[in-house]
């Protein structure tokens, strides 16, 4: 459990996504869920050591099953924006481990079926604001990396809870992304408003401005080729593999993990490209 400041902390080591916490005189905000039940279990240990209050709410910077599947085990009231619940109701309410090869840590971790998703009991659509012991939390709406994703401000400490709005060490996922507006994420980020501000990544822990420089690049590079590879109707699927194995050689990811992240950027990859490039595509029908 690495402390922030002010009794703020976040740990990237857990299964999953990158989780946070703030410790409120009476209550407990949680950002994100451990994946693994044993997990979210011992991260709700570590916070009462730290003095964290049971009356606890959880925050879903999106509805990525890697970050809001372990929520069940919090046993918190949630709040999310309405597009991340729209997106739970579109899913059976107990959680089947079906395979899908999407490239998700909850595709390799076992223990998960029959768990249920903790639908939002409280909803917003472009912002939120909450003061807990008068500090304020402002939640936005930032919906690049996927329907729903948000961020999670803290103006007066100057952090910024950002999720798969950057990504570290491993590739990004693609299949529900609007580029153009991750990127406006982006630009947002290295502004003057976040000037100063501690960044936390959703995969990865604390970001830098570099980090947020790489993904904005890596973003631009991947619409570029995207468009490129629509002018190659009949050797798209071939030219996407070749892409994704391109983008894989920019990680230096450990060889048990190659396989799995070059099948995260494919199958995001082919799903991007499905709703942006192919005849009644998003895309197609602007223009």
């Amino acid at each position: 459990m690495k402390r922030l400041k002010h009794q703020i902390y976040y740990e990237n080591d857990y299964t999953g996504a990158t989780v946070g916490a703030l410790l409120f005189s009476k209550d407990t905000v949680l950002v994100d869920a451990p994946l693994r039940p044993d997990e979210a279990r011992s991260w709700l240990s570590e916070l009462r050591k730290a003095g964290a209050k049971p009356r606890r709410l959880a925050i879903n910077l999106d509805s990525h099953p890697d970050r809001t599947l372990g929520t069940q085990t919090l046993e918190a009231q949630v709040l999310a924006h309405r597009e991340t619940a729209r997106q739970f109701r579109r899913r059976a309410a107990i959680f089947k481990a079906l395979k899908q090869e999407s490239g998700a840590e909850w595709e390799e971790t076992s223990g998960l079926s029959g768990l249920r998703w903790i639908m939002p009991r409280v909803t917003f659509s472009e912002h939120s604001v909450m003061f807990f012991d008068g500090r304020e939390l402002r939640l936005e709406y930032h919906p690049g990396p996927g329907p729903g994703a948000c961020w999670l401000v803290i103006p007066e400490d100057k952090i910024v809870f950002v999720g798969d709005a950057v990504v570290i060490g491993q590739p990004p996922f693609l299949a529900q992304a609007d580029i153009e507006a991750w990127i406006d994420g982006l630009d947002l980020l290295l502004s003057r408003p976040f000037r100063g501000y501690t960044i936390i990544s959703g995969r990865g822990g604390k970001a830098t401005a570099q980090d947020v420089n790489a993904q904005k690049k890596m973003l631009d590079g991947i619409e570029t080729s995207l468009k490129k590879i629509s002018k190659k109707k009949s050797t798209a699927n071939a030219e996407i593999d070749k892409l994704a194995n391109k983008l894989l050689a920019k990680y230096r990811a450990p060889a048990k993990r190659k396989a799995f992240y070059l099948q995260r950027l494919k199958h995001g990859l082919h799903n991007y490209y499905a709703r942006n490039y192919l005849p009644g595509s998003r895309s197609q029908n602007n223009h």
